[in-house]
């Protein structure tokens, strides 16, 4: 009977845990609420969409709008015609004689560019980039 009671004792230390377990449980806490905090954080940076003619600046619009944004840019052969909506950023119509710009396609991420050489227009994703952007095993 009383090698019971001893084994209850150890069951029971064994469930409550040592005060040590407890400090690591808060640390993990502590770490798990700290790195929410910084997701929420990064998710508060809005990429934004860049327009430039040569090397100024003609306009700056967020990626993710409610709305569509067209935006016209006068180049040194003609216009180029930008157009921003869901999320994604392409030119769909340039004077210029190659259209490789317009061929380009739709962007989406941060640090993407399209550029028009011959309009010397040059439109630019830029935000602030996660660490990580994939996981391998």
């Amino acid at each position: 009977m009383k090698s019971n009671g001893i084994r209850d004792a150890r069951l029971l230390h064994t469930l409550h845990g040592h005060p040590s377990d407890y400090a690591l449980l808060l640390l993990v806490l502590f770490a798990i609420g700290m790195a929410a905090y910084q997701l929420r954080q990064d998710a508060g940076s809005t990429p934004m969409v860049h327009i430039y003619h040569a090397q100024t600046l003609l306009a700056t619009y967020p990626l993710q709008s409610k709305q569509a944004i067209h935006f016209i840019a006068h180049g040194d052969v003609g216009t180029s015609e930008v157009w921003i909506e869901r999320g994604k950023v392409h030119i769909i119509h340039s004077s210029c004689r190659t259209k490789a710009c317009v061929l380009s396609g739709e962007h989406h991420r941060i640090g993407d560019m399209i550029a028009c050489v011959p309009n010397r227009i040059l439109v630019t994703i830029e935000g602030k980039q996660h660490a990580l952007d994939a996981i391998s095993q």
